[in-house]
């Protein structure tokens, strides 16, 4: 899969940004293991979440961990998430969903909005859908496709 961009291009050097980065890296070896963690990284950068330089970054900081940093834990064992990704807790993305909020924290990227601006597009295309939007000319031709019915004509 190629990508233009990614959600996180690059590991910064900051003192916040490194501080999560090992965390991150110290999660994804105890979840996962080293063999685990580096799929899961490839994933990541298959979904647009990390750049290829990324994954090697966190290659290296995942050579660098001690053997009791590694697969402490199984990674169908339930995480506890805060919000906004709280309704993933003890689901079998729960893992990965901390990975996001890993990232979008070592990217400086508040994932409350995007959660947010996400779930309020879903509602709106389930109001559309359901009928209840009475403005049906902005995206009405969308809900007939949906809907698999002729679109509106004006």
């Amino acid at each position: 899969m190629s990508q233009d961009s990614y959600h996180l291009e690059s590991l910064e050097q900051a003192v916040g940004r490194t501080d999560a980065t090992i965390q991150w890296a110290r999660f994804l070896g105890e979840t996962f293991g080293t063999t685990g963690a580096l799929n899961c990284l490839r994933y990541y950068q298959d979904l647009g979440w990390i750049s290829p330089l990324v994954r090697e970054q966190m290659t290296s900081y995942l050579r660098g961990l001690s053997m009791s940093e590694i697969h402490n834990k199984r990674y169908d064992e339930p995480t506890t998430l805060e919000y906004p990704l709280e309704s993933l807790s003890g689901t079998l993305f729960g893992a990965h969903a901390q990975s996001l909020e890993y990232i979008s924290r070592i990217n400086d990227d508040d994932l409350e909005e995007h959660v947010m601006v996400a779930r309020m597009a879903e509602r709106r295309v389930d109001r559309r859908i359901d009928g209840d939007d009475a403005d049906e000319s902005d995206g009405g031709e969308l809900v007939s496709i949906i809907r698999d019915e002729p679109p509106v004509s004006d």
